[in-house]
């Protein structure tokens, strides 16, 4: 009776865990998914806040990471970009966005050859984010400046930023 009463009640709070998890997880997609709705929208300051308060509560949160590298980089907050980017790259290296946005702020950089690397996987000529958005991304472009300097914008002796 004892082993009985102790089942059942080990039972009930792994029921409870179990549920308490996914309704902890149900909050978090309902920020993200506002958060995103903000971004398309716009709002990136309003974006870039819940998925700062998101990614606080789960350094892990993949989406959250992203949208942050995401507003960072469209900010031209490029040192934020990179840490965001290479953080969600470490999340999930299979994902080609954070590879392609990556790309694109060390390209902003004139570091070209961080540009290709950061490509290093993803197929570039189906990827919609790098047709669509960064077309000026090509792998083969950008190795061909290994070992040369980026030539100064529009003759004023200053690099392009």
């Amino acid at each position: 009776m004892k082993f009985a009463r102790t089942c059942v009640v080990l039972a009930a709070i792994i029921a409870f865990c179990s549920f308490s998890g996914q309704a902890a997880a149900r909050p978090k997609q309902a920020d993200i998914d506002t958060a995103n709705r903000l971004f398309q929208t716009g709002k990136f300051t309003e974006a870039g806040k819940i998925y700062a308060r998101v990614a606080a509560q789960d350094p892990k949160y993949y989406a959250a990471i992203l949208g942050l590298g995401r507003i960072a980089l469209l900010s031209n907050r490029l040192d934020d970009a990179r840490k965001w980017l290479e953080k969600a790259i470490i999340l999930q290296p299979d994902d080609a966005d954070a590879k392609v946005m990556l790309a694109a702020a060390f390209y902003r950089r004139d570091d070209f050859q961080k540009a290709a690397a950061a490509l290093n996987g993803v197929e570039v000529s189906s990827n919609k984010l790098l047709v669509s958005q960064y077309p000026s991304l090509n792998v083969a472009k950008l190795e061909s400046f290994k070992g040369q300097t980026p030539m100064n914008y529009m003759g004023t002796g200053k690099k392009r930023v």
